[in-house]
């Protein structure tokens, strides 16, 4: 099942078009410092009294929160820990061999569902990826593994998008 259109004016979680173009010069933009995007929603928010209005963001912390709740498409970050479960030296143990690492993920398979769904109006992009050599050997290979009998090759290409996240 495709996923389900947004309205032209959802710009969810920001509240409108001004919200969101604001965070996305202050932090991506400008790379503004917490402390400079402080004062300039002070001052702000200082012009705007007079109209018993408010600035997009009440300080730094509510654009870096709105910013980090902002849905990538429609999947879900998930993630789990990893830690080095090797051999340890007896003495001077490098502090990343005792530390946890959180790795953050999308669900392959909802990226992939997720791209086959783009309508035409969606931006892709298309390379000549499948023209050479390697893709045939790939197809050679599925052929000749009696388990993977009538399978297609069929590649997904992901790539990180520029999406900016303040932490």
């Amino acid at each position: 099942m495709p996923p389900p259109d947004k309205l032209p004016d959802d710009w969810t979680p920001y509240w409108n078009h001004v919200e969101f173009e604001t965070a996305e010069f202050l932090y991506t933009c400008n790379h503004m410092s917490a402390r400079n995007i402080n004062i300039l929603l002070d001052l702000w928010a200082t012009t705007l009294l007079r109209h018993n209005n408010k600035p997009p963001f009440a300080d730094c912390h509510d654009l870096y929160k709105t910013i980090d709740s902002t849905p990538v498409g429609d999947i879900k970050w998930q993630s789990f820990k990893v830690q080095y479960t090797g051999e340890k030296p007896a003495h001077n143990i490098p502090p990343w061999m005792d530390q946890p690492y959180d790795v953050w993920y999308h669900d392959p398979h909802e990226v992939v569902r997720s791209m086959l769904y783009l309508t035409d109006s969606d931006e892709r992009q298309w390379q000549d990826f499948m023209s050479g050599d390697w893709a045939w050997n790939q197809a050679d290979i599925i052929s000749e593994d009696p388990e993977t009998l009538g399978s297609m090759f069929v590649p997904v290409i992901l790539r990180s998008d520029k999406t900016t996240v303040s932490y």
